[in-house]
């Protein structure tokens, strides 16, 4: 009986920190502070303001995967495919299960005409979430390919 409460208390905080701390491929910093003021101006479709803005934002949080995934897609959306490359990969450097950052280097790969590792991507994705939004938004773009 020892033993189990014993293994229960060391689980537990492994669990908690797991759930609160991108366990599901959110960031831990999700919601930090400037963030939702540059996904507006993405929104805005204004992304080399977006971009300048995520440098400035990554120079003080260098560690948020959220950060370069947007970064990532601004770039991407101005046509800039290898820093968009860039800045998935670093993105998914800090948080190998980041959803988002799966989803747009798939879509990524297919402005690159490269639908073999967009696939490949999906497949990773999918291994990670199963059918979630972010998979579901890939396979579309792939079969759009086509």
């Amino acid at each position: 009986m020892k033993r189990i409460i014993l293994i229960l208390c060391l689980l537990i905080p492994c669990t908690v920190f797991a759930a609160g701390w991108g366990g599901e491929g959110v960031s831990r910093k999700e919601s930090a502070p400037g963030l939702q003021e540059i996904k507006k101006t993405i929104d805005s479709q204004k992304y080399s303001d977006a971009i300048t803005q995520l440098k400035t934002f990554i120079k003080k949080d260098a560690k948020n995967a959220d950060a370069y995934n947007l970064l990532g897609f601004s770039y991407r959306k101005s046509g800039n495919l290898p820093d968009a490359f860039k800045a998935y990969e670093k993105a998914l450097v800090l948080d190998p299960k980041h959803l988002g950052a799966h989803e747009y280097l798939g879509e990524a790969y297919l402005q690159k005409r490269e639908p073999g590792k967009a696939k490949e991507t999906l497949i990773k994705l999918k291994g990670i979430c199963g059918n979630c939004e972010e998979a579901i938004d890939l396979e579309k773009a792939i079969a759009a390919y086509k």
